[in-house]
């Protein structure tokens, strides 16, 4: 019984420090960002946009990831030594839906992110949709760029985003 104690006592002290604590959401480094996102393993479905994260580093896709900052509750951010993790039940045109995300990286120059919500009861003859985003940031934002603003390419005047070149209007 003796040898079995500091078993034990090592195992529940390793199983406390694995434990996820309470944290804030993440802040990025400022600047011009290229996120990727997506059904979970399905390439071919990945939607790419651009955001200019403002000084404070904050925005709304990681403020509320997988869900808008509508209708959301018991929001928790938590983290551990490899992970950050988020958790919120969000309510989603009559159905209740269960937001899990797990991130990797170091959010000053990228992150990885799969998201998963669970919807009860079923919403569109989906229980469970999983979606995963990737950031990377590429450089310091132009001047002329909105912080905060998506920045989808053939879209609202946005042409190419090339720090060389000026913003080209959209002809008439």
């Amino acid at each position: 019984m003796l040898r079995l104690l500091p078993l034990l006592l090592a195992t529940a002290a390793l199983t406390a420090h694995a434990a996820p604590t309470p944290a804030q959401p993440p802040a990025r480094l400022p600047g011009l960002w290229l996120m990727n996102t997506g059904p979970a393993g399905e390439a071919a479905k990945v939607s790419s946009f651009h955001l200019c994260v403002g000084k404070q580093g904050g925005d709304d896709v990681l403020a509320y990831p997988g869900s808008p900052p509508t209708n959301c509750r018991e929001q928790q951010w938590s983290k551990d030594a490899h992970y950050t993790y988020y958790r919120a039940v969000c309510d989603a045109r009559g159905s209740s839906a269960q937001v899990e995300a797990r991130f990797a990286g170091d959010f000053q120059y990228n992150f990885h992110g799969e998201i998963t919500t669970t919807y009860s009861p079923a919403l569109e003859g989906q229980t469970v949709a999983k979606r995963e985003i990737d950031g990377r940031r590429l450089s310091p934002c132009r001047a002329d760029t909105p912080e905060g603003k998506f920045l989808i390419k053939g879209q609202e005047g946005v042409g190419n985003l090339n720090l060389g070149e000026p913003v080209r209007q959209p002809a008439r």
